[in-house]
């Protein structure tokens, strides 16, 4: 206990060396960017220059200043110790929420999201290995997994054990304010919640997690991991985070800085699929919620997806030339019909100007071996003429149409199928949003802006297929994190109530990963059992809950008569509580 104590004392002395150091380091650049605020002039260059870069110095030198302000009170929360393969010799590493180190050799705590901490959350003890991110095996034998318990810069105590925190320990620090419990789950992250961590950023995901499992916090560890480890491939600015409400995305907010993540753009689907119609988005329009009985259900569904996606088909039909491609006055023929219905078919999933861009290519080509051989003499206006007819002859890429008229023109196709959908004027949900980012993609997008590179969706049950088919085809470029419970679905036919048609949509490479969080930290093992024992009653795939062994009242059921005694009488027990 004497060499731990001593261990904690000096790391703490580093790490009050560095708070003393860095914050001397921000007062100085901040002088330096006032000075040259005051002096800078619009037309010097060099000093904007050194302003962005001191700027850039200052913001990084701070969070560093905050992370060891952090670290004043808990430097670190584990230890491994273990003998390297490679190398052939015995190494300790402490590990904490971020990296302290006492010059540029000496680490005295190793960032948890470093590889080398993956050791600590996923082996047991004896020979194993951990990943790194160019896909290689390190080799060690772990000889020593070490938990502590620090508070207010104290030792309190230490466990050694073959998993990072057992029920007990777990339990403890359940047992403080969220706050605080936010601070310790770096220090408690299971295995199940690792390996959803730790997942490569290239594939998609799709975890179903219990309630009280930590899908969300689990899916900010994953940001902030990825960041960490994949920095060359990621920067903040390429994640979006989705939600389903603003009071959810406003506890992400407050949990992000704490992991030392700045800059990721938070937003609701809503908001997401209005970013993605681009100047389309009229802002005298409104949002509503989807609400149950009133908001048709198929307009949440794949074959929802499908008509709309038939729709766009019969429109490329009309709008893009089918028939053989001849020049009058030779008669030969450039494209014919059925090279023209090949070219579609290998770019039904393109956009129409992208359609059209292909068809284009390979006309003009064809064009100018025309022109070039040896059969038929053109003359210069001639071949000019031509070329200037036929560079137009599929339609131009621009598209100048209102991708509101055009969605409320599909709505009356759908009317006279006998779909029951209302059109709206000027207020969308979701659904409406996300059928019209579809066609703006698909039908008027010409010019490829870029978006994310990596999504994330937390309580993705809330959202129903046409979302993600739309979102799917929208950002098809970017990967996802997909997180929810689907056993936590209220909406109904609204959202998802198995992830089937979903896994086969966002999972169709061989390394994409379906995971499941199985255990809650929430719940009682009574409140866990009775929930699960509900979920079998339904008629859809039941994920079993498993709960860390902390027990409770048995749960009672009440009848009431009506609603209105259903709340009256939560309303008692809730104050009861109180």
């Amino acid at each position: 206990r004497k060499a731990e104590e001593a261990y904690l004392a000096e790391t703490l002395r580093v790490v009050r060396d560095n708070v003393r150091e860095y914050g001397q380091e921000v007062a100085k650049m901040q002088e330096d960017i006032d000075e040259m605020l005051e002096h800078y002039h619009d037309n010097d260059a060099e000093v904007l220059t050194i302003l962005n870069n001191t700027v850039t110095m200052h913001t990084h030198m701070k969070r560093a200043l905050e992370r060891n302000e952090k670290a004043l009170k808990k430097p670190y929360f584990g230890r491994i110790v273990f003998h390297d393969e490679a190398l052939n010799k015995e190494e300790s590493l402490y590990i904490g929420r971020g990296g302290i180190a006492k010059d540029t050799t000496h680490q005295m705590v190793t960032d948890w999201r470093a590889p080398v901490a993956n050791a600590y959350y996923e082996n047991g003890l004896g020979k194993c290995s951990y990943p790194v991110p160019d896909g290689q095996q390190m080799e060690i034998e772990l000889l020593l997994k070490r938990t502590y318990e620090i508070e207010d810069a104290k030792l309190i105590d230490y466990y050694d054990s073959e998993v990072v925190a057992n029920d007990e320990l777990l339990t403890r620090y359940l047992a403080k304010n969220k706050k605080a419990v936010l601070g310790e789950i770096i220090a408690t992250i299971q295995q199940e919640q690792n390996e959803v961590i730790r997942k490569k950023p290239q594939h998609n995901m799709i975890v179903q997690g219990a309630a009280g499992s930590g899908k969300t916090t689990v899916a900010m560890h994953r940001i902030s991991y990825i960041l960490y480890n994949y920095e060359q491939e990621f920067a903040p600015e390429d994640f979006y985070i989705v939600g389903s409400n603003q009071v959810l995305l406003n506890y992400i907010t407050g949990v992000l800085p704490e992991l030392n993540v700045y800059g990721v753009s938070q937003m609701t689907m809503e908001q997401l699929f209005v970013r993605l119609l681009y100047e389309d988005w009229d802002k005298s329009w409104q949002i509503k919620p989807v609400v149950k009985g009133v908001t048709p259900a198929v307009k949440g569904t794949l074959v929802w997806f499908k008509e709309l996606e038939n729709f766009c088909l019969r429109y490329e039909y009309r709008a893009i030339p089918r028939e053989d491609v001849v020049i009058e006055k030779t008669g030969k023929v450039l494209l014919d019909r059925a090279t023209i219905a090949r070219l579609l078919k290998e770019t039904k999933d393109l956009s129409r100007a992208d359609k059209i861009s292909r068809l284009t290519d390979y006309l003009m080509a064809r064009l100018e071996n025309e022109l070039s051989g040896k059969y038929y003499s053109y003359t210069q206006p001639e071949k000019q003429k031509l070329k200037h007819y036929y560079e137009t002859y599929f339609g131009k890429r621009e598209w100048k149409g209102s991708v509101a008229e055009l969605y409320e023109q599909f709505l009356k196709e759908e009317q006279e199928k006998d779909f029951t959908v209302e059109v709206p004027e000027g207020v969308y949900d979701v659904y409406d949003l996300a059928a019209m980012a579809y066609l703006y993609k698909r039908l008027k997008e010409d010019t490829v802006i870029r978006e994310a590179g990596h999504v994330v969706i937390d309580e993705a049950q809330d959202f129903g297929m046409m979302a993600y088919a739309s979102l799917k085809y929208c950002l098809s470029k970017c990967t996802y994190t997909i997180m929810g419970d689907v056993a936590q679905n209220i909406s109904d036919r609204y959202g998802l109530n198995d992830w089937t048609e979903l896994r086969k949509l966002m999972l169709p490479g061989e390394y994409d990963y379906f995971g499941i969080l199985q255990k809650s930290y929430r719940n009682t093992v009574e409140i866990s059992e009775f929930a699960t024992d509900i979920l079998y009653h339904g008629s859809f795939p039941v994920y079993p809950v498993e709960s860390i062994i902390r027990h409770g009242e048995p749960v009672t059921v009440k009848k009431c008569v009506d609603f209105t005694e259903q709340v009256t009488q939560a309303e008692q027990i809730i104050k009861a509580w109180q």
